[in-house]
């Protein structure tokens, strides 16, 4: 053996850093596997499902070099669309800007030969804080002996801060996202009011407190509607893991945090004896709560077309589905009577256990095929009740402002932050629904004086985990 050839020794050293490395590697691919599951998995958005997008949006395809847009490749509408143009304010004030002479060469002018009127919205500076004192008078009736105090709408039954600086503090939050620190501090560089980002939290669930209230009365609307719509998402809770679940109809949205995934929130939310029907995914919290539902063809459509790219076998049930679907859309775009959509509802049921029936080897086609089997009672229920909405769009929309809060939040510190996590955000979203300004919705609730204490400020009813 020479001088250059490796010794066993060193041999042995190389084979067990290789498989050190190749251990190392072999963990790193599973994690990235697992994460690409997660980005390009049959229940990501299509709005978050960016893996088929080899190029960017702003990088030129081929495509597009042999047709070049005609509208010069600026934003907005389209050449067809009619313009629309933001109505004129009328003036506040009006101030005639003159001038006395030429800038050029000095000639002094005799009359303005022309006026070119110029509209412009202005803001005036922010206003300093306001400090009043309300003396509150106390009252004791000679007849039955009972103490009254007597309230102001703009003195809020505790703290400091009136009704402005509560609804600013709510919509600084929940509305335009920021922390409490940054909070206080725009209130310091607007108004000069010293607000500590503690001050901004207590600001805050005032409002939730203020408001919980309305939130109950958004409940008992849902709770009497005849579809709602239903999702959930994970959030953290001091860390642990908990869930945000949304409600949502027309005209109102209420969010419920939990730390349960079961069927006893919509149970609790809802009511036990909730007759309407439920719209939702395949998780089984929803059977376990409610026979009436309609399961999100979204969903199972997203499901198949991802089956159909790992099996063969796939390929054409995703084809048939996503056919039926589109069929039963075109058709009950017509005035179909009472008798045409329950024939219709057989035809459907027909197909689909016709897709059930074939034999395929196990799989996530098999898999596919089970998931269309077991909620076969409720893939078709928006034949027979025009009022029910085949996919859950609505309640995954609803759920879109929760999960931006939560990447920003991280997580929610204890039942408190959970009260007014739920409180606001619904409050907003129903706000919303119905055309109604939020801030001006906060003061009303903040001068209504319906606060409830601190100590009902928690979830309505403890949650297992």
């Amino acid at each position: 053996m020479t001088s250059s050839e490796p010794t066993k020794e060193e041999i042995l050293d190389r084979l067990a850093a290789l498989e050190e490395e190749n251990e190392k590697l072999r963990k790193e691919n599973k994690r990235l596997r697992a994460k690409l599951r997660w980005y390009e998995g049959p229940h990501t958005p299509p709005s978050k499902d960016q893996s088929d997008q080899e190029e960017s949006s702003s990088s030129p395809s081929d495509e597009d070099d042999e047709q070049p847009r005609t509208d010069g490749g600026t934003p907005g509408r389209k050449p067809g669309h009619d313009p629309e143009w933001r109505d004129a304010p009328d003036p506040d004030r009006e101030i005639e800007v003159t001038s006395d002479c030429c800038p050029d060469c000095g000639e002094v002018f005799d009359e303005s030969a022309g006026v070119s009127p110029r509209l412009v919205e202005e803001l005036p500076d922010p206003q300093p804080p306001e400090v009043t004192q309300y003396n509150r008078h106390h009252y004791e009736c000679h007849s039955c002996g009972t103490e009254t105090v007597a309230s102001h709408p703009d003195c809020p039954d505790e703290g400091q801060f009136g009704v402005n600086v509560i609804a600013q503090a709510a919509l600084s939050r929940y509305d335009h996202r920021l922390p409490y620190r940054k909070i206080g501090d725009r209130f310091e560089q607007l108004h000069g009011l010293e607000l500590s980002g503690a001050a901004a939290w207590h600001a805050t669930e005032r409002a939730a407190r203020a408001g919980r209230c309305e939130y109950e009365q958004i409940r008992r609307q849902i709770q009497q509607a005849d579809v709602v719509h239903v999702d959930e998402t994970g959030i953290k809770r001091d860390g642990e893991q908990a869930w945000i679940w949304t409600f949502t109809t027309e005209e109102h949205t209420l969010y419920a945090v939990r730390e349960s995934r079961g069927s006893d929130v919509p149970a609790e939310v809802l009511g036990e004896d909730f007759a309407g029907t439920v719209v939702c995914d395949g998780w089984t919290a929803y059977p376990a709560f409610s026979s009436n539902l309609q399961r999100c063809w979204a969903h199972i459509l997203r499901e198949a077309e991802d089956a159909a790219e790992k099996q063969a076998e796939g390929e054409p049930i995703y084809r048939a589905l996503k056919q039926l679907y589109v069929a039963l859309q075109t058709q009950l775009e017509s005035d179909v009577t009472v008798h045409e959509r329950a024939e219709l509802q057989r035809v459907a049921r027909r197909e689909l256990e016709s897709l059930i029936e074939r034999s395929v080897p196990d799989g996530p086609v098999a898999t596919l095929l089970g998931k269309i089997e077991g909620g076969l009672d409720h893939w078709l229920t928006f034949i027979g009740e025009p009022a029910v909405s085949p996919t859950n769009n609505a309640a995954e929309n609803a759920l879109r402002e929760p999960v931006v809060l939560r990447k920003l939040i991280g997580t929610l510190r204890n039942d408190r932050g959970m009260f007014v996590h739920e409180t606001l955000l619904s409050l907003l979203a129903t706000w919303r629904q119905q055309g109604r300004n939020p801030y001006e919705e906060f003061k009303r609730i903040a001068r209504n004086n319906e606060m409830i204490s601190r100590a009902q400020a928690v979830p309505a009813v403890p949650s297992s985990g």
